[in-house]
């Protein structure tokens, strides 16, 4: 399966009779991917577009679909910077993990939630999720009230930083999605952790 990420505008173009008619610009800007292709079908007929800055000009749902031109990178990145300014950024994603039924990080997750405090401050504004997870040791009931303790704990370290964040909200999953897929009662690292998404 392909990759899309198309750039779609629709203009307003004045004729020279005065009267205003639509017109839709497509662009096929580059993902960052090794496959990057779109279809366009209207009722005459459809096209690939599978170059980078392959344009397409339609009128109506009657035109029959073409590339007009190709525009480079640099091309499309200056006459639509503003929309690419309004794209939203990626998630980041770091993951802590925590020491058997505590709240204490273990000594590798202290360093990579610094490196996530720096990337709220380098981000904001922005969102941040908190989701906290347990491995299966334990009752369920436990391990959900245990998954929440350790997000909301990371929670009230990142508020006490004063970033500038948006929201700022923790949940616990207990140990109901896991990380790695284990049997009940099984002690593994990798499931005691909680995901810190910055948006």
């Amino acid at each position: 399966m392909f990759n899309r990420f198309i750039l779609i505008l629709f203009i307003a173009v004045i004729s020279f009779t005065g009267c205003a008619s639509k017109k839709s610009l497509i662009i096929l800007s580059d993902n960052g991917k090794r496959h990057n292709t779109i279809i366009i079908t209207t009722s005459k007929g459809s096209t690939e577009v599978n170059k980078v800055g392959g344009v397409v000009t339609l009128t109506s749902k009657n035109d029959i679909p073409k590339v007009n031109k190709i525009i480079s990178k640099e091309e499309i990145r200056a006459k639509f910077n503003n929309l690419y300014s309004a794209i939203p950024k990626k998630p980041i994603v770091y993951i802590v993990s925590f020491k058997t039924g505590s709240l204490e990080l273990t000594d590798k997750s202290k360093k990579i939630f610094n490196k996530a405090l720096k990337s709220i401050e380098n981000r904001s504004p922005c969102i941040v999720d908190i989701i906290g997870h347990t491995d299966t040791t334990g009752s369920s009931n436990m391990n959900m009230k245990l998954s929440l303790n350790r997000a909301n704990l990371i929670k009230s370290i990142i508020r006490k930083k004063r970033l500038n964040i948006v929201s700022l909200v923790a949940k616990g999953y207990g140990d109901k999605v896991l990380l790695v897929k284990t049997k009940k009662n099984v002690s593994e690292e990798r499931n005691r952790n909680v995901e810190i998404f910055i948006k």
